[in-house]
Order: C-alpha cells, then sequence, then structure tokens
C-alpha cells in the first residue's frame, strides 16, 4: 500500500514538472514571437550587402516611398513566378522601392535578377545577406516571404508564401 503511494507521488511530481516545463516554453515562445511582432511594426536596423558588396542599411532607403522586402532563393519556383509577375507589372510600382534579400551567393542573385530583368531598374535592390539575419530579425519563415511597409515605413503586410502583383498592390491601396 505504501509502495503504491510512494509511486503515485513520485509520477504526480513528474507529471507535475513536465506541466512545468511546457507551460514555461509555451509563456518563453508568445514572448519571443510578440517581440518580434513589435520590432517588425516598423523597418528594423539592418545592414546587407549590395551585389558590388556595399553595405546597405536603413539608411539607403528611399525616403517617402512604400518598400516591399523580399526574401527568396533563385532555385525556388514560386519565388521564380514572383519576380517574373513583378517584371511583368513593373510599371505598377511607381511609388514603390522593391528590396529583395538572398542569403545566395552573390552570382545566384545576380543571375535571378537578370533573368527576371530586374537589374537595372531605379527601384528595385537586390542584397546578399551573407549572415543569414534577414531570417532572424524580420521573422522570414518561409520563402517567398514579403513585408510591406508604407511611407512612414510602417508595416502594412506580412505574407508568408508567394503573393502576385494584384495582393501587393490590393494591400498597398487598402492603406492609403
Amino acid at each position: 500500500m505504501m509502495k503504491k503511494k510512494s509511486i503515485l507521488f513520485i509520477v504526480s511530481i513528474a507529471v507535475l514538472g513536465i506541466l512545468s516545463y511546457l507551460g514555461y516554453n509555451v509563456v518563453t515562445k508568445v514572448k519571443e514571437k510578440n517581440a518580434i511582432a513589435e520590432q517588425l511594426q516598423t523597418i528594423p536596423e539592418f545592414e546587407f550587402f549590395t551585389l558590388e558588396q556595399q553595405p546597405f542599411t536603413k539608411a539607403e532607403l528611399q525616403p517617402n516611398l512604400n518598400t516591399i522586402f523580399i526574401y527568396f532563393k533563385s532555385d525556388c519556383d514560386f519565388c521564380q513566378y514572383e519576380a517574373q509577375n513583378i517584371s511583368d507589372n513593373f510599371n505598377s510600382f511607381k511609388n514603390e522601392q522593391i528590396i529583395f534579400v538572398s542569403t545566395e551567393p552573390i552570382t545566384s542573385i545576380q543571375q535571378f535578377s537578370e533573368k527576371h530583368k530586374l537589374n537595372n531598374r531605379q527601384n528595385i535592390t537586390f542584397l546578399y545577406d551573407n549572415s543569414s539575419l534577414f531570417y532572424s530579425e524580420f521573422d522570414a519563415t518561409s520563402i517567398p516571404y514579403i513585408l510591406i511597409y508604407d511611407k512612414n515605413q510602417e508595416l502594412i503586410k506580412k505574407h508568408k508564401g508567394q503573393l502576385n502583383v494584384k495582393g501587393i498592390l490590393r494591400a498597398l491601396q487598402q492603406n492609403e
């Protein structure tokens, strides 16, 4: 009889310990997510590199323009479609700056920009993230990943996955 009570007590303590540990982890994760969401309400400070290997920071963003960040990989079919869709509808983005960011080698990023005729466009910048900071600082948990900010650098839309030009323009128009 005493043995059963001891076992029951030990099991109860173990279950309570596990539940406490899991509860702590959930609360910690929620706090982290909330902190990142708060951080993304305005464009965070960052430093990536241009294809010419020059530093590019938040200070280099053009003032009074909507800013669209697109996190991509050149071999991603959805990213290819996204880039081609932007290229085909380039004239729709007169008041926006589009920042493509990738962790891939600069040559891959360059080939991607040339393939979709997005290189040498005045309001499109391709950046190399050599430290994988975009992933953590901008909460990029998918590819493609899109963040749309207004002229005041305040977040309009955060989108995981492909978003065509109509979806981007709709988000911008709803914010006007």
